[in-house]
């Protein structure tokens, strides 16, 4: 039983070596390993054939590294889009505060100040940003 804790070791060193660095994940896959370890053992597996039965049925240390990457990549990609989405509607609301005071002095007296044209100008190109980056984020397929 010794040589199966050094081998389960060992196969935690290759995991963490490979990548895999989070304490959380580790000790999951180790429990899941020892679990498939004592179910063969309890069906009259030797241990040794058991522990290689496990470890290739949780798969290669590169392997589980990809699938956690894929995982990671994928739920950055969803916040990506969801921070787009939130920039893109906080500039559209800071856009028309800029363009709506201009706009109600234009209609009131038929002018702007010197100084409301740009905020004019500012406001519409933010509103304008902020839209099509919202629209383009709403389109999107999701992964």
């Amino acid at each position: 039983m010794n040589d199966v804790e050094k081998a389960i070791s060992a196969w935690r060193e290759q995991l963490f070596t490979t990548g895999i660095k989070s304490r959380t994940v580790l000790d999951e896959l180790e429990n899941h390993l020892r679990e498939d370890i004592g179910r063969q053992v309890r069906s009259g597996t030797a241990v040794a054939s058991a522990f290689a039965n496990a470890s290739r049925r949780i798969g290669t240390a590169g392997r589980l590294k990809e699938e956690f990457d894929r995982i990671g990549n994928d739920e950055r990609k969803h916040m990506k889009r969801k921070l787009m989405i939130g920039a893109g509607v906080i500039g559209v609301l800071i856009g028309m505060a800029l363009v709506m005071p201009a706009v109600a002095q234009y209609r009131q007296i038929g002018a702007m100040h010197k100084n409301e044209p740009w905020l004019f100008l500012l406001g519409s190109l933010l509103t304008l940003a902020g839209g099509a980056t919202t629209l383009r984020n709403l389109r999107r397929k999701r992964a």
